[in-house]
């Protein structure tokens, strides 16, 4: 769990770096090898990225079937 919520924490510190690796990548400034180095750091960046989606959509199914179980135990509390 504390790796999972670290992931979130960098979430946003991750796309942003995601997203200058791609503005990057975009220049033409750049050679072959550059370009590659660049592409393989966004790769990771990216990863880094879904892992963190990941385990947010998990939490938040969790907490979606925890709610869904405790408003059927008042429905049925209330017959």
């Amino acid at each position: 769990m504390i790796r999972g919520s670290k992931q979130l924490t960098d979430f946003e510190a991750n796309y942003e770096a995601l997203e200058s690796l791609v503005k990057t990548l975009e220049s033409k400034d750049l050679t072959l090898m550059e370009s590659l180095e660049v592409y393989e750091k966004a790769m990771k960046m990216g990863a880094a990225c879904s892992q963190a989606l990941e385990h947010a959509r998990q939490r938040v199914q969790a907490l979606a079937e925890v709610q869904g179980i405790s408003a059927q135990e008042s429905s049925d509390d209330d017959m």
